[in-house]
């Protein structure tokens, strides 16, 4: 079609050239030029074929094209109104909704349950929106596009920094080695938890990498399998279980997203299942671990055993919510970590199931408002990361809801998306940041050899 478009513009290129290169002279969507460009010219075209089939010649036949067309300012002003910026707003006061809940439900919880701990305070976590805000603009000034262009570096550093923080832990903590980075000094020592941002990493990276069509398909499933297991070893290794799970239902997302066959996903299903009975075998602290972990969870589950004394606290302090809940009340005395991993028990203990059926409603307005909006973006691979972003947040919404109730096998459950840790503030915020930055852009990439 480009060149048979090029053979009818020859004739008359320096008039149509003219007046799109005016058009597009008054464009702000830099992006689009070519797109826009291959618009107008065919449109030009057309109405030059039309011209010439009334009886006019060539050259009387563009000049009316082009009259016809108007004049080039007011071209360039439709194009600007449907090539536009467009703000999620929508998605921003969910997510300003979201954290004005979590600072009030924090606020309330200190009132209950005073402490000295600053990091884990109502104040302490406000400060700790401070670079999560950073990352956000970061993320959305950045763009999605440039995180296809890095996709390969971000895997490759993440899993580098993992690796590391296996063998190196960079910081202890009352004798015990903490795996994560070392905290940024305006968060006073709290750390910024690689491994626990990690999951979420090597997805988007995967995703990324596998949106670009292959060369030879078969070298392509070959290094899908290697780039999808070695993340999985590097968890079990640290026994990561949580890790571990949050980046195996990613990652059948991100399968799907990426277009990958079902034979190919049931092959990568059975290299995973082969690889984590290896590492289960050969692996002591692996194996303590996943055999403490399910036996309790299995105990605690059929009410047969003793089960993890929080995972029962917490289910028991949950039933006794009530509708209402219980209002102020000091329950650190019962429950460990009622600021991060059991901050959600400890809400709905104080404000009872209707507190928690309004936190399940603001994740939900979050969740579907960013989903239904990722379907209308133009671009695939921006359509593909708002969905699995918008998933993603439903996983994690969903293991901290399973592992309340206690059908899941991890201990309690912290605030989805925003919670107490100051690793998933930076982590869900940088997240946002991406989305946003392709929904600001959603009517301003090309698709067109995409």
């Amino acid at each position: 079609m480009r060149s048979d478009q090029e053979s009818r513009v020859t004739q008359h290129d320096s008039i149509l050239e003219k007046f799109v290169g005016e058009v597009l002279a008054h464009v702000k969507a830099k992006h689009m030029h070519n797109e826009i460009r291959a618009e107008l010219q065919d449109h030009l075209l057309n109405e030059i074929e039309y011209g010439m089939d009334q009886g006019m010649d060539e050259s009387s036949a563009a000049q009316q094209a082009v009259r016809n067309m108007g004049e080039p300012s007011v071209v360039a002003a439709q194009f600007n109104q449907v090539h536009r910026p467009k703000a999620p707003w929508k998605l921003w006061i969910s997510v300003l909704v979201w954290i004005a809940i979590c600072v009030l439900g924090l606020f309330a919880v200190q009132a209950g349950n005073p402490q000295d701990i600053y990091r884990l305070s109502a104040e302490g976590y406000a400060w700790r929106l401070v670079p999560g805000v950073v990352a956000f603009l970061f993320a959305f000034w950045v763009g999605y596009l440039k995180l296809q262009q890095e996709a390969a570096w971000i895997y490759g550093i993440t899993l580098c920094l993992n690796v590391y923080t296996v063998f190196f832990p960079v910081y202890i903590i009352n004798g015990y080695p903490q795996f994560g980075l070392k905290g940024i000094p305006i968060l006073d020592g709290i750390p910024i938890d690689i491994i626990y941002m990690s999951p979420y990493l090597y997805l988007l990276s995967l995703y990324s990498m596998w949106n670009r069509k292959p060369e030879n398909p078969y070298r392509s499933i070959l290094q899908k399998m290697v780039l999808f297991i070695l993340p999985i070893i590097v968890f079990l290794v640290n026994g990561n279980l949580l890790q571990v799970s949050t980046y195996l239902v990613g990652g059948i997302i991100v399968l799907k997203l990426a277009g990958v066959e079902r034979k190919n996903m049931a092959i990568a299903a059975g290299v995973t299942l082969l690889t984590g009975g290896i590492c289960y075998w050969f692996i002591e602290s692996l194996r303590f671990m996943a055999n403490r972990r399910f036996g309790d969870w299995f105990e605690g589950f059929w009410g047969n055993g003793d089960g993890a004394y929080t995972q029962k606290i917490a289910q028991q302090l949950f039933r006794e919510a009530g509708w209402f809940g219980n209002g102020v009340e000091d329950i650190s005395r019962l429950l460990p970590y009622a600021y991060s991993e059991n901050l959600t028990v400890t809400m709905v203990h104080m404000f009872g199931w209707a507190g928690g059926l309004v936190l399940i409603i603001c994740l939900g307005v979050i969740i579907v408002t960013m989903y239904n909006s990722a379907l209308l973006f133009r671009d695939p691979f921006a359509r593909g990361i708002g969905m699995w972003v918008s998933g993603m947040m439903g996983v994690q919404s969903l293991l901290y809801i399973g592992g309340i109730i206690g059908i899941i096998p991890i201990n309690g459950g912290g605030l989805p998306l925003l919670g107490a840790g100051g690793s998933e503030i930076m982590l869900w915020m940088l997240m946002l940041g991406l989305y946003s930055s392709a929904h600001w852009k959603k009517d301003m990439v090309p698709v067109l050899n995409r």
